[in-house]
């Protein structure tokens, strides 16, 4: 997948998660008790979010006024801390990706991807 667009990366995970028992059962478990989260992305070549509610997972285009926590730094580092590539404390430490929100929330995301990337 190209580093060039992160929102493409994110849908690819929805659509797997969504598919996959594990993945709604850990987006069920995280969402508790509240009616969902919403993760953000603002990188220099998009702007969009993540709803996690009722077990799925959504891309949506744009910024959402209020969201749980937002993730901005470049496209190539957003993609290079998810996919492994590089080490979050590293990115946040050298200011390369700032968090704004309720950083925990990233763990949740973060275990998410993990689970339904390693499923066959």
């Amino acid at each position: 997948m190209s580093m060039a667009n992160a929102k493409k990366f994110f849908e690819a995970i929805a659509m797997k998660a969504n598919r996959s028992s594990q993945g709604q059962k850990i987006m069920r478990e995280w969402v508790e008790p509240y009616p969902g989260k919403i993760i953000q992305f603002i990188t220099d070549t998009e702007k969009f979010y993540l709803v996690v509610a009722n077990g799925k997972l959504k891309v949506f285009d744009g910024e959402y006024p209020a969201p749980d926590l937002t993730f901005k730094g470049t496209t190539k580092t957003i993609m290079e801390v998810f996919t492994g590539r590089k080490r979050f404390r590293d990115a946040m430490k050298s200011w390369e990706l700032v968090l704004i929100g309720a950083g925990h929330e990233g763990f949740a995301l973060g275990r998410l991807i993990t689970t339904v990337m390693l499923e066959v």
